[in-house]
């Protein structure tokens, strides 16, 4: 919530918003980690904040902490270098972790990992990082050109590509909630047994419209362009669109969840629009529910950032 609550502060002029948010954010961060990876859970039942579980996710439970270190970074103008290096460290932590390629045709994935053993799925959710990490690599401090940037900005589309075989090689079409990998039957991965439904979400639409709003690569609105056709197909009824309960069998649910339409059709609809406004590298950054904010300007560059600092907007 850190990205929306100090906008919320600019607008309202309340900083305690935005100075609540981020004292939040500032304790998780004090714990520190050797890799930059951090457990999905946090205790909060003692003065001191201690980590409650072993488990990192770059999917369910833990994609917007590491979305939004870049994103407040961003936000504020460049300004709060330690955002953008907790951000860094995080992302070598993932590379070094948690990224493997499959077999037999090499696709990059990022993994879990438990009690420090990794698990060899990805989840729906981890599509996002592929976008995260071409934005982070395309505002590097170091720049686009320097060797960091280059090794982010390339698994960032190597997450992409894969993320768009989660829905090339499904059957109808749709990527159920996640794949596991080395499935021992001789393929890259297979949908995930406990959960083969696909529930409209945006994370991989996300990625596509960040890389081609980058790169103006038109692949990017090709695969955007065969994912929107295979909802179409499948999920559209008389009265909306509907989550299916299985990719293979695609019987459809009775629900449809309130991402669609805040994030994957306008992630889809931007995606082939040319005449959006929307400067992702100057005047603009997207919250984790697709909605863009407009840049802070920072006064000066706070320590603790309780944003009594804050002076415009853009």
């Amino acid at each position: 919530l850190q990205v929306e609550f100090r906008y919320l502060a600019r607008v309202t002029g309340k900083s305690e918003y935005a100075t609540i948010a981020m004292r939040a954010l500032d304790e998780v961060l004090k714990l520190q980690t050797d890799s930059g990876l951090f457990p999905t859970f946090i205790h909060n039942t003692k003065q001191t904040l201690s980590f409650g579980n072993s488990a990192i996710s770059i999917g369910a439970m833990g994609d917007s902490f590491y979305e939004y270190l870049l994103k407040i970074w961003l936000q504020g103008g460049k300004k709060e270098s330690k955002y953008r290096e907790m951000y860094d460290k995080a992302i070598d932590g993932i590379m070094d972790k948690l990224i493997f390629m499959s077999r037999p045709n090499y696709l990059t994935y990022v993994a879990e990992m438990n009690m420090g053993t990794v698990i060899h799925k990805m989840d729906h959710l981890s599509c996002f990082l592929g976008g995260n990490m071409a934005l982070g690599a395309y505002t590097h401090p170091d720049g686009l050109s320097s060797m960091k940037a280059q090794r982010q900005l390339k698994t960032g589309k190597q997450l992409a590509y894969t993320c768009y075989q989660m829905y090339a090689r499904s059957k109808s079409g749709l990527a159920p909630e996640y794949v596991s990998f080395n499935d021992g039957q001789g393929n890259d991965f297979a949908k995930g047994r406990d959960a083969p439904y696909h529930l409209l979400r945006p994370e991989a639409a996300e990625s596509f419209f960040i890389l081609y709003h980058l790169t103006k690569d038109p692949v990017y609105r090709e695969w955007g362009w065969e994912l929107f056709q295979a909802i179409e197909e499948h999920a559209r009824t008389d009265s909306g669109y509907s989550a299916i309960r299985d990719v293979d069998t695609l019987e459809k649910e009775n629900r449809m969840e309130s991402f669609f339409m805040s994030e994957t059709l306008k992630y889809l609809y931007l995606l082939q629009d040319d005449n959006d406004d929307l400067d992702l590298l100057n005047e603009h950054v997207l919250n984790t529910e697709a909605h863009p904010l407009r840049l802070l300007e920072l006064t000066s560059t706070p320590n603790d950032l309780s944003i009594n600092t804050l002076a415009r907007i853009n």
